[in-house]
């Protein structure tokens, strides 16, 4: 009986995996596909085919070519991507005749989204909507312009930072939360894995810590407005759960300097059946351009020692506090588009020090996709809640990756 249980666990686990692997694939290319086929220029026989932007006419896998210029130009139809690809993209586009007075009105717009060819009673216009400018035009030159193909694109300038406005990818450093914001009706998906040998302490026999034994943990966050989100997550360690929420203060832009927020979470352990340990975190953060932010996280947690009542006069003091306060330090630097360096430390000032146990470092490379965050770890804490993050560091560094998925 017991063997069938852990083949079903391990069963279950895998299919989280498969899913986790394979859900931006079953999600995000319909809605890249329908935004290609609504685009009034595309070609009608790349509408509504899996093989527009991918090898296998499925869809998923790997991207062709103008699949990968898709991603790239970060999924969006503009002027200058027709430009570039003329195989997928025609060059104007006739509307249907409109009566005016005697004859007919027809409209016929080209793909640079600039002219439109008007043509009144057999005399023909050219509209140029960004110069405003309206001239008449021989019906030989109209013609040209409707037939030709779509003008060469320029040379493409490098992508310039930020694909979006700030310069922090999740709604985590490492442990540390950000100030990143929560759409109202967002549902997201945290998960996180941690790696228990130390990385210095293996062998490429071992891949450095990734044969070891690993804790997995899984959360969501909900966006109840723009401003207030509920959180529930779920650590092996102990089997702790932790529920919450986090409140926007402030917003970085116009006369507000900084962006704040403050989250109030209860952990349980024993599947929330016992020993209760409640967190006040006050994130504040300062974006400097769109390359680099700061961050100062307070945090306080009450009752974060469940063996404070069994201190002895022969324990460190720190033993036997219930309380632990720390300032969490971080930073999260974009080196890339897509790219950003992370790095935290939290350094408790008051309370709770276990014994033997050092304040917590991580740091962290991320990668972000349009509904994916991975991030490879190195930290020194195999605790991912809140109160475990800060009283659970140790001397040696384990490895370990978080992924944050945006599933709606």
């Amino acid at each position: 009986m017991r063997s069938n249980r852990k083949l079903q666990g391990a069963v279950f686990c895998l299919l989280i995996c498969c899913q986790l692997l394979y859900a931006p694939n079953l999600y995000a290319l319909p809605e890249f596909l329908l935004r290609f086929s609504q685009d009034p220029f595309s070609r009608a026989e790349f509408r509504g085919q899996c093989s527009t932007c991918h090898v296998d006419p499925q869809g998923g896998g790997p991207r062709n070519p103008f699949g990968a210029a898709f991603e790239e130009n970060d999924h969006i139809v503009t002027p200058e991507f027709r430009q570039a690809w003329p195989s997928h993209f025609v060059s104007s586009v006739a509307a249907d005749p409109v009566p005016a007075g005697e004859g007919e009105l027809q409209a016929t717009f080209l793909a640079s989204e600039q002219e439109t060819i008007l043509e009144i009673n057999g005399e023909h216009f050219r509209l140029n909507t960004k110069e405003a400018k309206l001239e008449k035009i021989t019906p030989e030159m109209a013609a040209g312009l409707i037939a030709a193909p779509p003008a060469p694109a320029a040379t493409a300038p490098e992508v310039k930072l930020p694909l979006r406005a700030q310069p922090t990818f999740d709604h985590y450093l490492v442990n540390l939360p950000t100030n990143v914001p929560h759409e109202r009706g967002s549902l997201s998906m945290r998960f996180t894995h941690r790696f228990s040998q130390p990385v210095f302490d293996s062998g490429i026999g071992d891949l450095y810590g990734l044969d070891s034994f690993s804790f997995s943990s899984l959360g969501g966050e909900v966006g109840i407005t723009s401003s207030l989100t509920a959180i529930v997550y779920r650590s092996p360690l102990d089997k702790t759960i932790e529920m919450g929420g986090a409140f926007q203060l402030l917003r970085q832009g116009g006369n507000k300097p900084l962006s704040a927020s403050v989250r109030v979470t209860v952990e349980g352990r024993n599947n929330f059946q016992d020993f209760y340990t409640t967190n006040l975190v006050f994130p504040v953060s300062r974006a400097i351009s769109n390359l680099a932010e700061v961050f100062v996280v307070p945090l306080v947690s009450f009752n974060a020692n469940p063996f404070a009542s069994f201190a002895t006069q022969f324990d460190p003091e720190g033993q036997s506090r219930s309380h632990t306060a720390a300032v969490g330090l971080g930073a999260s630097i974009r080196f890339r588009p897509r790219s950003a360096f992370v790095v935290e430390w939290m350094p408790r000032v008051a309370g709770f020090r276990g014994r033997f146990s050092r304040n917590a470092y991580s740091f962290g490379i991320q990668r972000s996709t349009n509904r994916h965050v991975f991030e490879l770890v190195l930290t020194n804490s195999l605790g991912t809640t809140t109160s475990r993050a800060v009283t659970d560091g140790i001397r040696d560094f384990t490895l370990g990756f978080n992924i944050y998925r945006r599933l709606r």
